[in-house]
């Protein structure tokens, strides 16, 4: 679930929204305001009882000040966003668990630097399904949706159906997830060589052991 928080202070929250759709089709997505309690009860349903949740997102998002109005309580400590750059500050700095009033529990995590992709090709294809069955329409088997004729890719791209900010997102996560496929791969193949490299010693010194 994505969760657009300060609604109360976006100049065009449905601008927004828009985007945030074109790039996550699928995705339920939620304008909320923390601070003035707008949209919160569209949250509620995500973290009935017995459901965990975790907030993840950058610093200065707003993510402590959601939990306390989850919470009914200033439980979280917040402070403003910087006034030279606008940018968060790391209030939140490890992970805490909370359990609202109607049972649910929440997780507040400390600002995102950075996020890693783990190697997940069915999440891949089920983000972005719709381009993956471009994919069977396309005239080659092998194609690579560059220059070769009767590219249902192509075809997408200029006539509108996929746009070309989805399509870049696609090729950037699926270079990601080949590259993580491939270090792992490497990874695994310098563990099992050290592995046989450490049993063929042991066996050695199995060998080599005097008998009485």
């Amino acid at each position: 679930v994505i969760v657009l928080n300060k609604k109360d202070i976006s100049a065009d929250i449905e601008a927004v929204m828009e985007t945030v759709e074109t790039v996550a089709p699928g995705i339920d997505v939620f304008p909320v305001s923390a601070t003035e309690n707008i949209g919160l009860d569209s949250l509620q349903d995500y973290i009935d009882f017995g459901k965990t949740v975790a907030f993840l997102g950058s610093s200065g998002v707003g993510k402590s000040s959601l939990v306390n109005a989850l919470l009914g309580t200033d439980k979280q400590q917040v402070r403003p966003v910087r006034d030279g750059d606008g940018r968060g500050r790391h209030t939140t700095v490890r992970g805490e668990l909370f359990v609202l009033p109607q049972g649910g529990v929440l997780i507040d995590t400390p600002g995102l630097r950075e996020i890693q992709l783990w190697n997940d090709s069915e999440g891949l294809a089920k983000t972005f399904g719709d381009i993956e069955e471009l994919f069977t329409q396309c005239r080659f088997l092998d194609c690579r949706h560059d220059t070769e004729p009767g590219c249902a890719v192509k075809e997408a791209l200029a006539d509108g159906r996929l746009s070309d900010r989805r399509w870049q997102s696609y090729l950037k996560l699926k270079k990601e997830l080949d590259y993580l496929a491939n270090r792992q791969d490497a990874q695994g193949k310098l563990a099992e060589k050290k592995r046989k490299k450490e049993l063929a010693v042991r066996i050695k010194q199995v060998k080599n052991r005097p008998r009485n």
